[in-house]
């Protein structure tokens, strides 16, 4: 075992190196991959020599034509090579320009795009993400798409911002883009990130690549956090597994609220104010939840004041995101940054410390902690246009909680090891024991002669006790089997969930929650004591809406149900005055009873007659019948049919003494009649009175 843990422990290292050699040599790999793509220059970008069916899609970057403060339309702006535009690098952010100086205004970009002798044969399209935060989009003088309302100030624009995919014909030769961008809500303005052109089929795969990496981090992360908000639920003491739900929930959620904005796309109700609110808080309550964990993990590394220090700065950036709108707390993002590094080598630090000191999963964390800290400072770079790349910070998470699953695993080995190891002891000491007790047996059995009797008068009690399970096992299996068939049936498909076999359930757990009750109050029956809930019930409804329900139980074991209802007496209406459920429950036992000795093919029936004034019900099978010697006696306490019994265990021999009391109470008697081999009948009969349906 010891080896094994061993080579898991060598298994987990070689892992978490090779992601980490992964992550550093990505960039280079896709770089030295790239073959050279056309870049814009002074406003145009030449695709003549450029093969899109073999080299993809490619990033409109280089230089624009740009047009601070002023919102115009390709009309207005001159022909190329005319005038004097002023050209930026796209991608960029506004307050880059010192013509701009601010992220907040308006401005215009134009680009040229040279197209090649048939290349224009198929359909082309712009694959758009961040554009800060509204824009219009013209291509060849049509306006093509509008995110958002583009506006000279702050009252006049609505900020919108989710990727789009713009699927337009281009002609050889010029082909101009326009686009409009309005800015008065965040620290970013301009086109911040590049767009993609190509192909209409090859930018809908980068698109849908793009959204099913987000959705797969997102869901992985939600799943996750779901995890472990049902750990904590079933252990609420667990705060490890509380803190981590809330931050895998808080990662999903900015996934969404990144990149391709799915979280606004696939919710257009929700409003952008509230989207990049839930982007921002997301990092800035994960941090405190970060470090709680952390400080929970390793207490004597991460100190409790450390801890609150994080989590009240922390606190004090989030309520400037609830308080204010995004134009003032978009602002705090730089310097979070900052907190936000030196508190992950602070972390770095305490898990060095914590891994020269042995604790559990240390040196995974350290690793764990390495690979966050190199995915935030890519995000850092990325969103400020320092390098070029992605969003990784959500693979930082998911990978740093995969390792707490693996530190997990290896800890729940190790405690394995030890309670086997403790067994051992265990079986030792539990030997010793029974050779010490074997030797002080002669001693006591002197006193055992002395404690016979209170022994005897125990085993009683325990015998009762037994009798008692055995009672309350049999009769609730009844009603619970037939419940568990019902449900079975419709989780199947079987029968359909309408009215009637909803009912039919609910009938069947309050005959359930009556059978507890009787069987503790039994001598109550018998002495008369129990009250019985009497209502007048129509004889054809006892029949129709109460026996009839029996058909499916029996009819699903491969017997035949026959149901027969008394004749009518001609104009007069029959009604008994019974309590339904009691009623019930005396012909349930006896339906069960003989679905337990009838073999398949064999035949139940439940039939009515009208005697002198009574009411007779008979329940009747072609089962093996009943030792004759055990008639006179079949209605007595625990007394016990013979034979094999079909589907359940012996009963406790109660079930047909409690039917006895329930009828007798309601003024009957119930008699039984069985010849072995053909099968038996028991009826009981109750008064009924015929009430004329006439009216004078």
């Amino acid at each position: 075992m010891i080896q094994n843990i061993t080579q898991y422990k060598r298994l987990i290292w070689s892992w978490c190196a090779g992601v980490l050699l992964c992550l550093a040599l990505a960039p280079g790999v896709v770089l030295a991959s790239e073959s050279p793509k056309p870049v814009a220059r002074q406003g145009v970008m030449d695709f003549k020599q450029w093969n899109f069916d073999k080299g993809g899609t490619v990033e409109l970057t280089g230089e624009w034509e740009f047009y601070w403060d002023r919102l115009l339309v390709p009309a207005d702006i001159p022909p190329h090579g005319t005038g004097s535009p002023r050209y930026v690098p796209v991608p960029h952010r506004w307050n880059q320009e010192k013509e701009a100086g601010s992220d907040h205004g308006v401005a215009t970009y134009r680009l040229t795009l040279k197209i090649g002798e048939g290349q224009a044969a198929r359909l082309k399209a712009l694959y758009i993400r961040g554009v800060a935060s509204a824009y219009r989009l013209w291509v060849n003088g049509e306006l093509l798409t509008e995110t958002g309302k583009v506006g000279i100030n702050r009252s006049e624009m609505i900020p919108m911002n989710y990727s789009k995919q713009i699927v337009f014909p281009v002609a050889e030769g010029d082909n101009e883009l326009v686009i409009q961008v309005s800015n008065f809500v965040q620290r970013k303005g301009g086109l911040w990130m590049p767009i993609e052109f190509g192909n209409e089929q090859d930018v809908g795969k980068t698109k849908e690549r793009r959204a099913f990496g987000q959705i797969f981090i997102a869901s992985a992360l939600a799943t996750m956090g779901s995890y472990h908000f049902g750990l904590f639920f079933l252990r609420n003491k667990d705060k490890l597994s509380l803190l981590t739900g809330i931050y895998c929930t808080f990662m999903s959620l900015r996934v969404l609220a990144l990149g391709d904005t799915l979280l606004v796309k696939y919710f257009p109700w929700m409003q952008w104010e509230w989207a990049v609110k839930i982007e921002y808080l997301s990092v800035y309550l994960g941090v405190p939840c970060f470090a709680f964990f952390s400080q929970l993990v390793y207490p004597k590394e991460f100190k409790v004041s450390s801890t609150i220090l994080i989590a009240v700065i922390s606190s004090l950036f989030s309520s400037v995101v609830v308080i204010f709108p995004a134009r003032i707390y978009t602002f705090t993002m730089e310097y979070f940054e900052v907190f936000l590094i030196v508190v992950v080598i602070y972390w770095l630090h305490l898990l060095i410390l914590a891994a020269t000191r042995q604790r559990i999963g240390a040196k995974l964390n350290v690793i764990a902690v390495c690979v966050m800290f190199y995915t935030i400072v890519n995000d850092i770079l990325y969103y400020n246009q320092t390098i070029q790349s992605f969003d990784m910070s959500p693979y930082g998470v998911l990978f740093f909680f995969f390792v707490q699953t693996l530190v997990l695993a290896g800890k729940y080995s190790k405690e394995y090891v030890d309670v086997e190891h403790i067994s051992d002891e265990l079986a030792l000491t539990n030997q010793r024991l029974e050779e010490k007790i074997r030797a002080r047996t002669e001693e006591l059995e002197i006193t055992n002669a002395y404690l016979v009797y209170a022994n005897e008068h125990l085993n009683q009690l325990e015998n009762s006790r037994r009798e008692l399970i055995a009672n309350i096992t049999h009769e609730l299996g009844t009603p619970m089997t037939s419940i568990q068939g019902y449900m079975k049936a419709l989780l199947d498909g079987v029968i359909q969930p309408d009215q009637q076999y909803i009912q039919i359930i609910y009938d069947k757990i309050q005959v359930a929650e009556r059978l507890v009750q009787d069987l503790f109050d039994l001598t109550k029956l018998e002495e008369g004591q129990t009250t019985f809930q009497m209502v007048d019930v129509i004889v054809d409804e006892l029949f129709d809406e109460h026996f009839s329900n029996y058909r499916y139980d029996i009819e699903t074991h491969g017997i035949r149900f026959e149901l027969s209802k008394p004749e009518p007496r001609g104009d007069k209406l029959a009604i008994v005055r019974i309590d339904p459920i009691r009623i019930r429950q005396v012909v349930t036992n006896l339906v069960n009873n003989a679905l337990n000795y009838t073999e398949e093919g064999g035949c139940i029936a439940v039939r009515g007659w009208y005697g002198q004034e009574r009411l007779v019900i008979a329940v009747s099978d072609t089962g093996k019948g009943i030792s004759p010697e055990l008639v006179p006696y079949i209605f007595d306490r625990f007394v016990k049919g013979s034979g094999t019994r079909r589907y359940t265990k012996d009963g406790s021999g109660l079930g047909l003494a409690i039917a006895k009391e329930i009828v007798m109470h309601h003024g009957g008697i119930i008699t039984v009649l069985s010849e072995q081999g053909k099968g038996t009948t028991f009826q009981f009969d109750i008064p009924v009175e015929f009430i004329s349906m006439v009216v004078d």
